[in-house]
């Protein structure tokens, strides 16, 4: 039986890890949003709540809002709705089922900067919209990053293209875990498709969907680095996007105290999401 004192021994490790590369810039940050400090200035004074006022009055950082809003309401419940898909196709055995999970990985494992690049591309003028246009003699097709209207609606769909593959692996154990038997009940009464999804898969998966869901949102408020490399925000401010407005403040307008009060806001939004987690979940079901 360990004492409390080898507890804290074997725990000293991670407190060397998390004290100085994640604790103190955090507390650091959080307590420099309410000053007007900047790297450059030797002096720096008290402001309060005003940076967050200033944030939070910004016409470009509500539209960010409202874009990730946007973007969470479409890609959360396509990557769910897909990763379910996939997860039933692969609950039956075959011959290279443990390739096909480690290949579905492959879009959330690649660097989002890399993804971001590589779709700039894909949707570029010598992408893969020009060559099919090209290949069905039409004329040549602008990129949809380019357009608005379209920008989102691509960058949208990159996200599910990056994301539904994570979704897939995560929720196939739970998918596994229901007894065949019960699959096979149901296809012998004549219950159908979408009849034996409901009755019987989603009700044991009901606790990892939710987990799912949760990290699923928690990753899309933060979306920056795909959307950086892909349009930078624009059209405009069409594909701006909270994480990526505080980069912009923080770094390329060199406003620091604005560039951390955003990125805190984002903190406070994504906070409750942990805090329904611990709230609604069972002890047994986390």
């Amino acid at each position: 039986m360990m004492t409390p004192r080898q507890h804290l021994l074997l725990l000293l490790p991670l407190a060397a890890l998390l004290l100085p590369f994640l604790f103190w810039p955090a507390v650091f940050g959080l307590a420099s949003s309410f000053t007007d400090y900047a790297p450059a200035e030797r002096h720096l004074h008290v402001v309060g709540l005003q940076n967050y006022a200033a944030t939070l009055e910004n016409e470009d950082f509500r539209l960010a809002f409202r874009n990730v809003l946007v973007i969470v309401l479409v890609t959360v419940p396509a990557e769910l709705g897909v990763g379910v898909a996939v997860a039933y196709s692969l609950r039956d055995r075959f011959r290279g089922r443990g390739l096909v999970r480690i290949i579905l990985l492959v879009p959330w494992l690649l660097s989002p900067i890399a993804v971001g690049v590589m779709w700039h591309f894909l949707y570029g003028s010598v992408g893969m919209l020009s060559y099919l246009a090209a290949w069905l003699r039409l004329p040549a097709v602008p990129s949809p990053l380019a357009l608005p209207g379209w920008a989102l609606a691509a960058v949208i769909a990159t996200e599910i293209w990056r994301k539904a593959p994570l979704a897939s692996f995560l929720l196939l154990p739970g998918v596994l875990a229901v007894p065949s038997e019960q699959w096979e009940h149901a296809m012998l009464e004549g219950v159908p498709l979408g009849s034996r999804i409901r009755q019987v898969l989603l009700p044991p998966l009901r606790p990892l969907l939710f987990t799912v869901t949760l990290l699923l949102l928690g990753d899309t408020l933060g979306t920056f680095d795909s959307v950086l490399m892909m349009t930078g925000g624009g059209p405009g401010s069409e594909t701006l996007t909270p994480a990526l407005y505080s980069f912009q403040q923080a770094f390329k307008a060199y406003n620091w105290p604005i560039g951390v009060a955003s990125a805190w806001l984002i903190v406070a939004a994504v906070l409750p999401l942990g805090l329904a987690y611990l709230a609604l979940v069972r002890p047994g079901d986390a």
